[in-house]
């Protein structure tokens, strides 16, 4: 309730010191499907010369206040990280998808608290673009939160799905040509992302190479044992490419027709077989952590984290846990 009193306040006095017609009118100015919804304010509104989202003008305001959670005052960081979820969006598998913006906040803040300028967020399998577009709207949101630049990139075949190679990449779901996307049309859509085409197998070799920012968040979504196999070499790459642990959501590994001996599950266990120093984990007890609105959500049991145990940076202080800088309060 406090949060939502001082958003509207917020809200109210910023929007009486903007110039009405070039906006919208107080009945749409405080319709959340318009702003907080996720929908561009360029695009709702056609603000023609104003360049700047009115929502990301305002989130850039309420950050300069004082949150309702401290982050100095935290035994851990994630009240204050599902503060900053709040603000960013409402949190709906809309146009701003929960699971993508709470990996992405994840990653962003580490990545801040280990002093890195700049990270990649990933998705793999674009399809339709939804997803890309809900990661391409996140840079220009939490960058009145954290000063870490984010850079978006999407994987996909672009010509739907590759024939499926054999039992492990569960043909009775899935079939050569589900999927396509209309490349066009999607990047007319996006603002920061990058869209690579082409079979992972060449496009992740290639992206590494060309030495981008450290990999900070990856959704896994190409549905294939085979072409997640090829996407979790990602996680193989020099240290240098990724943050010491990566935010990982996979899409399918929930339902009864998914197991350990195919698909994204399979994947995997054999990319952990195969690496000592790397390994892909559940995030357990993450329910206990997200926002309480969150807790009963399936994407809380599809998030993990992949350890990148030969980081220089991994065992320095993320500042999830913040216990240790607090003094000591004797009570006894």
């Amino acid at each position: 309730m406090l949060l939502l009193r001082g958003f509207c306040a917020h809200f109210i006095d910023f929007y009486r010191q903007t110039d009405r017609g070039r906006f919208c009118s107080p009945r749409e100015a405080i319709c959340p499907r318009r702003h907080v919804g996720g929908s561009p304010i360029e695009t709702t509104n056609r603000l023609g010369d104003a360049r700047v989202p009115l929502l990301n003008r305002l989130l850039r305001r309420i950050r300069k206040s004082e949150p309702p959670v401290r982050l100095e005052d935290c035994e851990f960081a994630y009240p204050y990280l599902n503060w900053v979820q709040r603000c960013v969006g409402h949190g709906s598998y809309g146009r701003l998808r929960r699971h993508y913006t709470w990996g992405v906040i994840q990653a962003a803040f580490v990545a801040a608290e280990l002093k890195l300028p700049r990270i990649t967020v990933v998705e793999f399998g674009v399809a339709g673009g939804n997803g890309l577009i809900a990661l391409d709207m996140l840079p220009e949101r939490l960058a009145a939160f954290f000063p870490t630049r984010i850079d978006v990139v999407g994987f996909d075949a672009g010509a739907g799905l590759p024939p499926p190679q054999d039992h492990r990449d569960h043909p009775n779901l899935w079939s050569a040509g589900d999927y396509r996307m209309d490349a066009d049309a999607l990047r007319k859509r996006l603002s920061h992302a990058r869209l690579i085409l082409g079979d992972v197998s060449e496009t992740v070799p290639a992206f590494l190479a060309s030495r981008p920012a450290p990999v900070g968040f990856v959704a896994f979504d190409l549905d294939y044992y085979s072409s997640t196999a090829y996407a979790l070499r990602l996680l193989a790459a020099d240290a240098s490419l990724l943050l010491p642990r990566v935010y990982c959501y996979f899409d399918d590994i929930l339902g009864f027709t998914f197991n350990d001996y195919g698909g994204e599950r399979l994947a995997i266990r054999e990319f952990n077989q195969q690496h000592a120093d790397r390994k892909i984990s559940p995030i357990y007890g993450l329910r206990h952590q997200v926002d309480e609105r969150f807790r009963d959500d399936a994407w809380l049991d599809q998030m993990h984290l992949a350890h990148v145990f030969d980081h220089p940076l991994y065992g320095h202080p993320d500042g999830l846990v913040r216990h240790g800088r607090k003094p000591l309060n004797a009570t006894e």
